[in-house]
């Protein structure tokens, strides 16, 4: 298996994603990773026997950069990571790069599966239940109407059943009310249409503070809504841990809470820290992409490699290509 790694354009040093690649490489002896990026810049942070391929690019996508100007950007890392999938040179490509141009491009160069009205980004996240839930879209598309969010509960169906092994989820849409009446007016169209839809397991509008419940196996939202609630609830996350952490700025009792807390707060940690679940796959195109966050650290990176490696094993773009169709608009 072959993953190409932008490894330029975020917020975080080089040498994060790097570190990563190489803890990735050494549990995964059948994984083989080109690094795409500044060649001067990486080899700074490689072993003389390193066990990457370099792909040099003396380009770099900014954060500031618009989709329609980086089409001309050929050589930079973003674009050439995408090429090498596009050119069956590697079977998955991840950046942390700009968000908007990584949608732009990926589409412009690896194509939506036929019948996909709109790619979009969907991560797993841990539930209380310990089954977890996927979230579709969360920053791909600010602006979706009723037959996009079809079209989102139909691939995320597919993904959740064939990748995750559950029958049948429970999908719904996340809205500010669990009534009909409730939400924009495409929430309320995408929720008569979803309901006519005889294939879905579709259970209705679902409110944020359910997500993480259990109650639900897929969650649909437009991306702008999505990434507010996601990156809510990743840093009501931090801030809780913090506050516990703080416990130990008083005195003996603090101390003492802390040790005996300290097996059930690790659990609780590595249960819940987005970290650990960076990833999300830029489902529907025609080839596998992932992105991740933009200040994304080595944990986030490994994490996303991971997820890279799942979805590659997994056929997601075969299987997608032969159970997909689009619900003609009306």
């Amino acid at each position: 298996m072959i993953l190409a790694v932008d490894v330029m354009g975020f917020e975080n040093d080089v040498s994060q994603a790097i570190n990563a690649c190489y803890q990735f490489c050494q549990k995964n002896k059948d994984v083989f990773i080109i690094l795409v990026g500044d060649q001067n810049q990486i080899l700074k942070h490689l072993k003389p026997n390193h066990p990457f391929k370099i792909h040099h690019c003396s380009e770099v996508i900014l954060m500031t950069d618009s989709p329609i100007a980086v089409r001309n950007k050929v050589n930079s890392s973003m674009y050439q990571a995408i090429m090498l999938v596009k050119e069956n040179k590697a079977d998955a490509v991840l950046s942390a790069g700009n968000t908007a141009c990584y949608v732009f491009l990926t589409t412009l160069l690896l194509g939506r599966i036929k019948g996909v009205s709109k790619s979009a980004f969907m991560p797993f996240m841990p539930t209380r239940n310990g089954v977890g839930v996927n979230f579709i879209d969360v920053g791909a598309n600010k602006i979706v109407d009723e037959f996009d969010l079809l079209s989102f509960a139909k691939m995320g169906k597919i993904y959740v059943e064939k990748v995750r092994n559950i029958i049948n989820p429970r999908i719904g849409i996340l809205n500010i009310g669990t009534e009909d009446d409730k939400g924009l007016d495409y929430h309320i169209k995408a929720n008569k249409l979803l309901k006519s839809e005889s294939s879905l397991n579709y259970v209705g509008f679902i409110e944020s503070r359910e997500l993480l419940e259990g109650k639900i196996d897929l969650i649909i939202a437009d991306g702008f809504t999505g990434n507010l609630v996601l990156k809510a609830m990743e840093g009501t996350f931090k801030t809780a841990l913090y506050s516990l952490l703080d416990t130990l700025k008083k005195p003996l009792f603090g101390w003492l809470w802390f040790l005996m807390s300290i097996p059930n707060l690790l659990t609780v940690k590595n249960k819940y820290d987005y970290k650990n679940n960076a990833g999300a796959i830029v489902i529907g195109l025609n080839k596998i992409a992932i992105k991740t966050h933009g200040s994304a650290d080595k944990k986030q990176f490994y994490s996303s490699l991971r997820l890279m490696k799942q979805t590659v094993l997994a056929n997601l773009v075969n299987v997608l290509e032969s159970e997909f169709y689009e619900q003609p608009k009306q």
